[in-house]
């Protein structure tokens, strides 16, 4: 790089021979005009110099004619002989002149010639140094860029390691938090399957209690859960009618709720549109008992109006014990007395016409004591 920078000052310094003025001839004229003044203006300064030695010689001659007396004749003698040296040198110096400017004008062509590959190479030179030189500046911006995104790699590193060994300090608490944790969980654990052990002994107690009170009451525990109990009734052996043809179906279980209110009494829901709920009871063991007393007297009733469901149009009502039989001419009314079908019977209550109300006492089976199937068979066939 050195070396070139100072083939370059030295060209520039071979070609700058004229000065300022020839660098700016040299950016407006063409390369030969520019050749042809410089042969040109060497002639001139070639021919002014050797006028210069002829008035030098001339001038020191007449300073020693002045100077030093001397006889005419020798210095006419002498003067001839000082000419013809003069003219003889200046015939010399004149072919030395013709033969240097023959040599200047062989030489031209070649220095043109070099001048112009010297002025060819310096630009190639100079294109070369500037291709140079821009490769150099973007390989040091490359090299500044690559660097200071190494740099910025290596802080975002250094960051992430930061927060991955943050991270890891979080997830190591965590950990050492979930073992404590698992620890005291398994300590719970052996203490709840301690205390399970005793739930499933007393389930186990429990439930040989229940299957010991369905074998000998009746009573089934279906399910058991926070909202209640639900229970299930068997009914026990059915009386006998007084009629001996007539035959009691078998009544299905009954299904009861047993829920617990805000005043400590035990309220009771049916699942059996038949069967009315008894008011609250103070415990469950009175609310069992009552339920088993009830279902116990209603169930023939019941069966016996299941049935009955699949053969008439009824309707009954558990609270005013009434049985409403639905005939398009007429609405009869029954009433179910306590004990039936042992102890009480069945009668009409109440006729309800297309015209208006009818007389109860006008209708009577003619069985002496009709049964609820006895009676709709009966008005099912009448006319009113």
């Amino acid at each position: 790089m050195a070396a070139s920078h100072g083939l370059l000052v030295q060209l520039d310094e071979a070609l700058a021979f004229e000065g300022p003025t020839r660098e700016e001839l040299e950016a407006e004229l063409p390369t030969k005009v520019l050749v042809e003044h410089a042969v040109d203006t060497r002639k001139k300064q070639k021919w002014m110099c050797s006028q210069l030695h002829v008035v030098k010689f001339l001038l020191e001659f007449l300073d020693q004619r002045d100077s030093a007396p001397f006889d005419q004749k020798t210095t006419e003698a002498a003067v001839r002989s000082e000419m013809v040296q003069a003219k003889q040198q200046w015939k010399e110096l004149k072919a030395g002149y013709q033969q240097q400017v023959e040599a200047i004008e062989e030489a031209v062509p070649h220095v043109l010639a070099q001048l112009e590959k010297g002025q060819h190479l310096a630009q190639r030179l100079k294109e070369a140094l500037a291709r140079y030189e821009a490769q150099r500046h973007e390989a040091e911006k490359k090299a500044k860029d690559a660097q200071e995104r190494r740099q910025k790699e290596q802080e975002q590193l250094e960051e992430r390691q930061q927060q991955l060994e943050e991270q890891a300090a979080l997830l190591r608490s965590r950990v050492e938090a979930q073992r404590q944790e698992l620890h005291r969980l398994q300590g719970e654990l052996q203490s709840q399957e301690c205390v399970a052990s005793g739930w499933r002994e007393k389930v186990e107690r429990s439930s040989a209690l229940c299957q010991l009170l369905e074998t000998l009451q009746g009573v089934r525990l279906v399910s058991a859960s926070a909202d209640g109990i639900d229970i299930e009734l068997t009914p026990g052996p059915q009386p006998t009618t007084p009629d001996p043809q007539t035959v009691t179906p078998n009544t299905q279980p009954l299904r009861f709720t047993l829920c617990s209110t805000e005043d400590g009494s035990v309220r009771v829901r049916s699942h059996s549109p038949l069967f009315p709920p008894p008011a609250p009871c103070a415990d469950v063991r009175g609310t069992i008992l009552e339920l088993q007393h009830s279902y116990s007297q209603l169930a023939p009733l019941l069966a016996e109006i299941q049935a009955l469901q699949t053969r008439f149009p009824i309707d009954w009502q558990p609270q005013e014990r009434q049985l409403r039989f639905l005939q398009p001419s007429a609405i009869w009314t029954l009433v179910v007395e306590p004990g039936y079908p042992g102890a009480g019977g069945v009668r009409l209550l109440a006729v309800q016409g297309q015209r208006g109300p009818g007389d109860p006492g006008a209708w009577k089976p003619p069985q002496e004591t009709p049964s609820l199937r006895d009676w709709l068979e009966y008005l099912s066939i009448v006319d009113i």
